[in-house]
């Protein structure tokens, strides 16, 4: 019959300062992983709110022109002025 051992074995182990540094280094790795996904969270929700916006722009863009016809219209104080009209460019003749 085999004797068992019952010498108990040595765990070795890093130092508290070395444990200390790994676990603060794996916290700030987990944090920016945090960090990134919130920015992705946040670019996502960006450009839904963006598609949104486009979609009421090009929508009272329509009304407009349904209710003024083709013109510009300044953002700045809302005159209104014709689109100029483009000439059709002509060949030069040889």
């Amino acid at each position: 019959m085999a004797k068992k051992s019952t010498k108990s074995k040595v765990v070795e182990k890093i130092s508290a300062e070395e444990l200390e540094q790994l676990q603060l280094l794996q916290k700030s790795m987990s944090n920016a992983v945090n960090n990134l996904a919130n920015i992705e969270i946040a670019k996502y929700e960006l450009l839904n709110e963006h598609a949104a916006l486009k979609g009421k722009m090009q929508e009272l863009s329509l009304q407009l022109q349904e209710k003024y016809g083709e013109v510009n219209v300044s953002l700045a104080d809302g005159t209104i002025s014709e689109v100029p009209s483009e000439e059709p460019v002509m060949a030069p003749v040889e």
